[in-house]
């Protein structure tokens, strides 16, 4: 009974999300990383203008539903870089929509995954990164991020000074207004 609630809540979630995503003031797709580069959207669309985008989340679907211009066209998220919507970018890798936030330097992102939280489940943002924008989607850990900058040895040293654990990576120092790790790796770079 219990799982059949949590079943029922997250299809409710779902159904929301994918109505908000197609009804957000811009969405629009970046084909390419070039037209994330040049913020470029493909397939622009505000909601009210009759167009839509589906992006099928919930159901881990590979394909992206546009209805443009009274044309209706499927996209494989494996063949597109990713979107926009509600004002944040997402890109896709392994067609897994991971939400972009901070892309100076190199790149991190958040995704969201079910934990269990005292009696019930709740999405929980996990971190991750990559070197570049078309680079893999990996795990934001000291390990990783010491084997994606081995040639930077000032910035391993960095991590293993400032960071304990993999959770402290994600730590963020207000009065500078970015990601502690990013505000090193700037620094390891500019020695």
């Amino acid at each position: 009974m219990k799982t059949l609630k949590v079943m029922i809540a997250m299809c409710l979630i779902a159904a929301f999300t994918q109505k908000t995503l197609a009804q957000s003031t811009v969405c629009g797709l970046y084909l390419t990383a070039d037209d994330y580069h040049n913020q470029k959207l493909s397939f622009k669309t505000s909601g009210g203008d009759g167009n839509s985008i589906k992006f099928n989340e919930f159901l881990g679907s590979g394909k992206i539903a546009v209805v443009y211009n009274g044309k209706k066209q499927t996209f494989y998220k494996s063949a597109i870089y990713g979107y926009r919507s509600n004002n944040s970018d997402y890109r896709y890798f392994n067609n897994i929509a991971y939400k972009v936030i901070d892309d100076r330097d190199f790149y991190l992102y958040s995704s969201p995954k079910m934990g269990q939280q005292g009696k019930w489940s709740k999405a929980v943002d996990s971190y991750y990164f990559s070197s570049t924008a078309i680079a893999d989607i990996k795990p934001l850990s000291i390990k990783n991020l010491q084997s994606a900058y081995a040639d930077n040895p000032r910035f391993r040293y960095l991590i293993e000074a400032h960071f304990a654990t993999d959770n402290a990576l994600t730590a963020y120092d207000s009065a500078v207004n970015e990601y502690k790790v990013k505000y090193l790796y700037e620094h390891s770079t500019s020695m």
